[in-house]
């Protein structure tokens, strides 16, 4: 074990900072992950208890502290900074709630990470938020690559009164520290940002109740959970264990040595996941929304995902990631409802 390459994971019970851990330990390296208490480590065992023992846990409670990661950086040999607070709503002040813990957060990990000789690469998890352009328009035909950037201003995140719009900036100036950071700093390591879209799948992580799913899953939930409301949605999907799998990528190829890597299976419906579930789950008919009037629209933008795939990553279908994601969103309910 010991010759093994260590990974300090930021964010370990998150969505996707679970998946990361398990990708990283399928792959054969050591994983080190933060958490706010051991609580929720004891909780990430117990929903999945092949990861007893193989993984190790270290508090940091807040990431915003100064020096917050200094003293869980030690013999790192990487470094996935996951954790970034989400909050779309109830938001008061975008700087104080948003803008600074996600910028502070980023910086942290990569100050703490020229502390350690032995860190080669800080691998940063962006967001498609920090490349997408929201002004245009979204049935323009535009295909968004690693070169593009969401051109909003500091000044329009900070005003804004739209949270999504605020969470988007605060990507876009984490990532962007992070790459000043490098550029200025001129460290021993180098960085690259892994830029999903909306994020689908398995929740392995410790959750509250149904209510605490990420905002991609919970349109998923909202087309299978009984309510019948189909929340007529067109976008851009990628399912998190190819996410955690890019994290992996992202740590080892060379090509993206201080690069961005963008990662999307496609475009998704929510009118395709109400046809795969009635055809897939007919017994739970009664649950499953049925397809709204909206017609999926063949110009909305896209990304172009041919640099991930030139580095070998292969993605889930999309029939598979609705499929794995409906039936685990129902064992979490089921475990949720038998616990009241």
């Amino acid at each position: 074990m010991s010759d093994q390459q260590l990974v300090l994971v930021t964010g370990v019970t998150g969505f996707i900072g679970a998946h990361v851990a398990v990708s990283l330990l399928k792959q054969g390296y050591r994983v080190r992950g933060t958490v706010r208490s051991m609580e929720k480590a004891n909780e990430l065992v117990r929903l999945n208890p092949e990861l007893k023992g193989k993984i190790e846990f270290v508090i940091v409670k807040d990431v915003m502290e100064p020096n917050a990661f200094k003293d869980v950086v030690k013999d790192c040999d990487y470094i996935c900074h996951i954790a970034s607070p989400f909050i779309v709503t109830n938001i008061t002040d975008n700087k104080a709630q948003l803008l600074d813990p996600a910028v502070q957060g980023t910086l942290s990990a990569l100050e703490a990470a020229v502390t350690e000789p032995k860190v080669k690469r800080v691998v940063i998890t962006s967001s498609f938020a920090a490349v997408g352009d929201f002004t245009k328009d979204p049935y323009n035909g535009y295909t968004y690559t690693e070169k593009d950037w969401n051109p909003i201003t500091y000044e329009e995140a900070v005003k804004t009164d739209n949270g999504i719009v605020a969470y988007c900036a605060s990507k876009v100036f984490a990532e962007k520290a992070a790459h000043n950071f490098v550029k200025e700093k001129q460290p021993h390591f180098d960085i690259a940002a892994v830029n999903p879209p909306y994020v689908f799948g398995p929740p392995i992580h410790p959750m509250n109740s149904m209510d605490s799913l990420n905002t991609s899953n919970q349109i998923l939930w909202n087309v299978i959970n009984g309510s019948k409301l189909q929340p007529s949605t067109q976008h851009l999907e990628v399912d998190v264990r190819d996410i955690a799998d890019a994290h992996v990528v992202a740590l080892k190829r060379s090509e993206l040595s201080n690069g961005r890597l963008l990662v999307s299976q496609g475009s998704f419906f929510t009118n395709t996941m109400s046809n795969v579930f009635l055809k897939q789950f007919p017994e739970k008919k009664d649950l499953i929304s049925e397809p709204s009037e909206v017609p999926f629209n063949s110009k909305h933008y896209t990304i172009d995902n041919s640099l991930s795939k030139s580095l070998g990553m292969k993605y889930y279908s999309e029939e598979q990631t609705y499929i794995d994601t409906a039936a685990k969103l129902w064992e979490r309910a089921k475990e949720f409802s038998q616990a009241k």
